[in-house]
């Protein structure tokens, strides 16, 4: 019984099967091609070798006269064998011991009036493909399973059908049936290994396209869901205009290196479908038309696992991960997405992102890959900037809500920090007045995962400054047991931040008493927290390479300055003493989380002098640069040193909010 195209998902490439032979010898041929294009057919050039008896890794290029030892037949038309020529060589480059790169031929071949026709090459999400042996009989079927891509090369496991990938499987194309397309090409085996070697879809379109050659586009899908999506998407962009048409042709065909431009909206859609990375870069062709790429967008969404970054997205993506980044990818994905089950092992990041790529979301959402690079981003202290800027722009690209975004930002972030917070002091101070000598406070000391690990408290009943300074001197001296801290936050109430908490006295052993802030970064909060979104969006600005502070000297002009720009997270106040509380004040109520300022002077060079303490860098080094003026000043009260306050209001030093409700129910004294 002959196989018919409607009941025989395979009918396509059984007509498209050629078989490489040895002019005058007999058998079932040395390996296997297949058919892209008119008159075009590709194998492995390890077969043509194998045809002229060279070695098989002979490099040298087949002359005009080697070829005429070789000949094709075609399967599905008989046994009739053909002569070809050599279209185009990619020699096989022996690397190491036991791998090789290159190995592809094209061979031009006349078939007459055959019924041979060309089959479609293109990448697909399928890993369950098919393959036959060298003369394409039905029952040498061998199904197998992409188990990881690697470069050039797609990694095969055939384990799922009694035979075997054998030498004379070379040459032979992977065929997925429900795509209707052939996605590789077989090259190897290894002899002790159930592991088998093809050639990706991509490196066999960039021989064809470095020929000249144009590969058939259109694959018979089998799949009617597949053949409705196809419609709605020629559908869709029916409604662009001709020569809008042909723009969005002309950059689809660049981007995907394309030898030629997509002439309609039925063959746009076909070449966007043929490519792996095609819908995301044919999303990316209609930035300037919003509805149609909208309902581009929908269809999408609706054809299953597909790639959903463009060629260039995805190669900018895997050089800022950088080639190591495998590891730090996959701890990255059990944070983000622990519910996705991952390939057990692998040696090349690009196959993890890929693997990423194939669990969609729902429109709007934030994909996984996006939310993996955002938790990588998250935990970097380096280039992390540059990846949440690859990040937004692909989220923007694919129409992903900026809520959505934000969220899955703010999320990636607070996960970083718990992981990387370091022990903290913070004191909970109270006072009618600031020069009171009366205080109410409460010391709590954090570890590393923000859980409380000790109190100190004075009670409801008001202590001196000596029992504050008794109390914080055994907490320093625990907070000081840790390798490193962020040091000590004195959280005060609106109009206290000029007190000089950093020369607060504490116990040094047989040195006496040394000023708190001498030894370890000290720095003051609020104890409430107005306007959340600004703080954080500001203090988001301020972890920026391009952050820069602000300088106020008049305040009628800071509030305009600050009311309408929310980029700026540093603010230095050289202002008069009797403004710094008004000045605290404004820049609070807008959400800057970070001000300088000089307690007692107003003197001349001021400003100067505050500017040269804030460094390029201040959002890493600012802490730090205000302790060491402080220990530069010592018990001198003529520097400078000795009067820097800094408010610094970071939202990742917040531990959750049942540990921040204050005992007291004084105004301010609850977090």
């Amino acid at each position: 019984m002959r196989w018919q195209a409607d009941d025989d998902p395979d009918a396509r490439i059984r007509k498209a099967w050629a078989t490489l032979h040895t002019r005058g010898a007999i058998g079932e041929g040395l390996g296997a091609g297949v058919v892209v294009a008119d008159g075009f057919l590709l194998t492995c050039a390890h077969v043509i070798n194998a045809a002229l008896g060279r070695p098989k890794l002979a490099a040298t290029e087949p002359t005009s006269q080697d070829m005429l030892e070789v000949v094709v037949s075609f399967p599905s038309q008989g046994s009739e064998r053909h002569a070809v020529e050599l279209a185009s060589w990619l020699a096989p480059k022996l690397e190491g011991e036991q791998w090789w790169d290159g190995d592809l031929a094209l061979l031009k071949v006349s078939m007459g009036a055959s019924d041979v026709t060309p089959v479609p090459v293109r990448e697909t999400s399928g890993r369950r493909l098919s393959t036959w042996y060298a003369h394409g009989a039905p029952r040498s079927l061998v199904d197998v399973y992409v188990q990881v891509s690697m470069g050039p090369w797609y990694i095969l496991d055939p384990g799922y059908a009694p035979l075997k990938i054998l030498p004379g499987h070379s040459g032979a194309p992977l065929w997925d049936r429900e795509r209707g397309c052939v996605t590789g090409l077989v090259v190897s085996t290894e002899p002790d290994n159930l592991r088998s070697y093809a050639i990706r879809a991509s490196e066999m379109m960039k021989l064809l396209a470095a020929a000249g050659v144009l590969p058939t586009l259109a694959a018979e899908m089998s799949d009617p869901r597949m053949r409705v999506r196809r419609g709605e998407l020629i559908a869709a962009l029916d409604v662009l205009s001709e020569r809008n048409l042909q723009r969005c042709a002309e950059r689809l065909g660049r981007v995907l290196n394309l030898p030629w431009f997509p002439p309609t909206c039925a063959d746009l859609v076909d070449a966007a479908l043929c490519h792996t990375r095609g819908m995301p870069t044919l999303l990316s062709t209609l930035t300037a038309h919003g509805v149609v790429a909208q309902q581009v967008r929908d269809v999408a969404a609706r054809l299953g696992p597909v790639r959903i970054l463009t060629p260039d997205e995805y190669e900018d993506l895997i050089a800022l991960l950088g080639p190591a980044a495998h590891l730090e990818v996959r701890a990255a994905a059990r944070r983000a997405v622990p519910h996705f089950t991952l390939p057990v092992a692998d040696v090349h990041v690009g196959t993890l992102i890929e693997d990423l790529e194939d669990r969609t979301s729902e429109p709007g959402v934030v994909p996984p890959v996006i939310q993996v690079i955002e938790e990588v981003a998250a935990a970097r202290q380096e280039n992390g900037d540059a990846l949440r800027e690859w990040s937004q722009r692909a989220s923007d690209r694919l129409g992903v809500s900026p809520e959505a975004m934000q969220q899955c930002r703010w999320s990636a972030k607070s996960r970083a920090t718990a992981r990387t917070s370091q022990p903290v002091l913070r004191v909970w101070l109270w006072a009618t007045e600031p020069s009171a000598e009366a205080l109410q406070y409460v010391v709590r000391l954090y570890d590393a995962h923000g859980h409380q690990v000790s109190t100190w408290t004075g009670g409801d009943t008001p202590r001196t400054r000596a029992d504050l300074c008794a109390d914080l001197s055994e907490a320093v001296d625990d907070l000081d047991q840790y390798e490193e801290s962020a040091g000590v936050e004195f959280l005060l109430q609106e109009g206290f931040f000029g007190l000089a908490v950093d020369q607060l006295p504490t116990h040094a052993g047989p040195l006496g008493t040394r000023p708190v802030g001498l030894d370890r970064v000290v720095v003051v909060r609020g104890q409430s927290v107005r306007r959340s979104g600004a703080w954080k969006a500001r203090w988001e600005h301020g972890r920026s390479s391009q952050a820069s502070p602000y300088v106020l000297t008049d305040q009628q002009a800071a509030n305009s300055i600050l009311t309408s720009r929310g980029d700026i997270a540093c603010v230095i106040a050289s202002c008069p003493p009797d403004q710094h509380d008004s000045a605290l004040a404004l820049c609070r109520w807008l959400g800057v989380p970070v001000v300088l300022w000089h307690r007692s002077g107003n003197s001349q060079g001021l400003t100067e002098a505050l500017r040269a303490v804030v460094p390029d860098d201040w959002p890493r080094n600012l802490r730090e640069v205000v302790r060491r003026q402080r220990a530069e000043a010592l018990y001198d009260n003529a520097h400078m040193g000795a009067h820097l306050a800094l408010l610094w209001e970071d939202p990742s030093w917040a531990p959750p909010r049942q540990r921040l409700t204050n005992p007291t129910r004084m105004e301010g004294g609850s977090v």
